[in-house]
């Protein structure tokens, strides 16, 4: 058995267990989400002893020469001590060299770091100035770039972009995190065709990933779309026409929604105009960024194009609520919440699905793909596949069909407490895609089944867990709490059988439950006095 040194305490870990593990057995609270090493939620420092190698994959080099580790999937072989993260490991420091305008709605950033940034052409990076105030910003520069560049869209109330366009000035300083997205430049195949749509400020990591893909000899057909309101919003032609004129597979195409009187550019709505333009793209690489609403638009229908899900990479520009209400679907109230998920149904999709029959197939077959998957089954350590299969059964019974037949915890609260990124969800969806195929149901249907799937993105993607809302109120995210068994039961550390009457620790958020001698001598008087973690 080895021990872990956290806060001055000393906890023992089991063979095999995790420090996660370990820890949350003994009481002690870690922020996590994924619990495999994916989501980097529970990162932290080892300050003596050695991590496994396997602690430390996807974390960049300097994090990982700091002794940077996941508990998640921290198997320690020895004693080890460990703390918290520190803000200024996470965080570096970067000074701003200019400040210009591009157009009366997006301003050029122009930041220089203290030491070199390891990033791909297209990932974001979050900024937060003196005060706290944290926002993400795509990259428009390119590695070899000295500086970074970002394109800053300012927002009608918005805090920090007002502020980055009206008061930021040469020499101040402020903090990075990152980088971070999958959106950037996969250059595994040179001769596969791209089309890249940004709205907006979205232009700048579209701009990130051609230079990218032209500096690295990209052969296959480039086409960039970017679509504005208003032709006074589009920016960087001049050198997008400059690259267009010395790259004969790069194709630059403006689109302008709003401003009917517009010269030399398409008007219409850019993804509505490259689709039209494209309508195979089997075998193409595709881009979004740019307004949600766009990107998740044009992932469904680049989809019904037929390109493949693995090769559509997207960065929804999601906006901090600036309205004095909240949204609808993180509102307290459950009767708006239940609005905000009202589906309409669709008979004939169900009827299509053989009344059911078809479904329970695919969904068998779906959870075995997805128990079998190292970045979804962690999500659902405990869970039997059975009951995941019955409870997906009930729920889309219930929208397609419109019937009362499932009482389980709505998208919201069910995802909780998961950080589940767009790429991670995209990663399902090609998951439940390929399932859909293999069982025959036509592409007419796929889409529509898709559409029931996807209108739950946004109760699921996020970057930090939600609190579970209960008839209103805002449930504890961490901690633990305690009770006396009014049955006997299984101890989920030990596997020993506990009393009728024995007082036992529970974790609020997985419903664990461990026995006196697992929760640690330390936590004793805790126990006697009947408190709450």
């Amino acid at each position: 058995m080895t021990t872990v040194k956290y806060q001055d305490q000393i906890y023992d870990v089991r063979s095999g267990e995790t420090v996660l593990d370990a820890l949350t057995r003994q009481g002690v609270t870690l922020d996590f989400s994924c619990r495999s090493g994916i989501c980097q939620v529970c990162l932290q420092r080892v300050t003596s002893g050695e991590v496994p190698e396997r602690s430390q994959l996807g974390l960049r080099p300097g994090l990982r020469a700091q002794g940077y580790f996941m508990p998640c999937s921290c198997v320690p072989q020895n004693d080890i001590s460990m703390a918290p993260p520190r803000a200024e490991d996470l965080y570096q420091g970067v000074v701003v060299q200019a400040v210009e305008p591009l157009t009366a709605a997006i301003t050029k950033v122009i930041l220089e770091t203290n030491s070199p940034l390891a990033y791909r052409p297209g990932q974001f990076i979050n900024l937060r100035r003196p005060d706290g105030l944290t926002r993400s910003y795509s990259l428009a520069s390119v590695p070899d770039d000295y500086f970074l560049e970002l394109h800053v869209q300012r927002k009608r109330n918005g805090a920090m972009s007002n502020w980055l366009c009206d008061a930021l000035k040469p020499g101040d300083e402020l903090e990075l995190q990152g980088p971070q997205g999958d959106c950037y430049y996969h250059d595994e195949q040179a001769d596969q065709s791209m089309l890249l749509i940004g709205t907006g400020s979205g232009l700048a990591p579209m701009f990130g990933v051609v230079r990218a893909a032209l500096a690295a000899g990209h052969r296959g057909e480039i086409h960039l779309y970017h679509g504005t309101h208003s032709a006074q919003n589009l920016y960087l032609q001049r050198e997008i026409q400059i690259l267009t004129s010395r790259h004969a597979n790069l194709h630059y195409h403006p689109c302008v929604s709003g401003d009917e009187s517009a010269e030399r550019v398409t008007h219409g709505r850019a993804h509505t105009i490259a689709l039209q333009s494209h309508v195979n793209l089997q075998g193409w690489a595709i881009y979004l960024c740019g307004l949600p609403s766009m990107v998740y638009a044009a992932q469904q229908q680049v989809i019904k194009a037929g390109a493949l899900s693995q090769h559509v990479h997207a960065d929804p520009f999601e906006m901090k609520d600036l309205r004095t209400e909240s949204r609808v679907a993180e509102s307290s109230s459950p009767a708006a919440t239940a609005a905000a998920v009202t589906l309409a149904p669709d008979l004939e999709l169900w009827q299509a699905l053989r009344d059911g029959e078809m479904l329970h197939e695919i969904l068998a077959e779906f959870y075995t793909r997805v128990y079998a998957d190292e970045q979804l089954a962690p999500f659902f350590v405990g869970v039997t596949k059975q009951r995941l299969i019955e409870k997906q059964y009930s729920f889309l019974q219930q929208h397609i069909c419109g019937v009362k037949v499932y009482f389980g915890n709505r998208p919201r609260n069910a995802h909780h407490w998961m950080v589940i990124s767009d790429a991670l969800f995209d990663h399902r969806e090609a998951i439940m895609l390929d399932c859909l195929r293999h069982h025959g149901l036509s592409q007419e249907f796929v889409e529509r089944f898709m559409a029931y799937e996807n209108h739950f993105r946004k109760d699921i993607v996020k970057t930090r867990p939600w609190n579970k809302v209960v008839n209103g109120v805002e449930m504890p995210l961490e901690g633990f709490g305690e009770l006396a068994l009014t049955s006997g039961s299984l101890c989920d550390s030990c596997g020993n059988a506990i009393d009728t009457g024995v007082i036992v620790r529970y974790h609020l958020r997985l419903g664990t439950v461990y026995c006196p001698a697992c929760m640690g001598k330390t936590l004793e008087p805790q126990i006697k006095a009947g408190t709450h973690g």
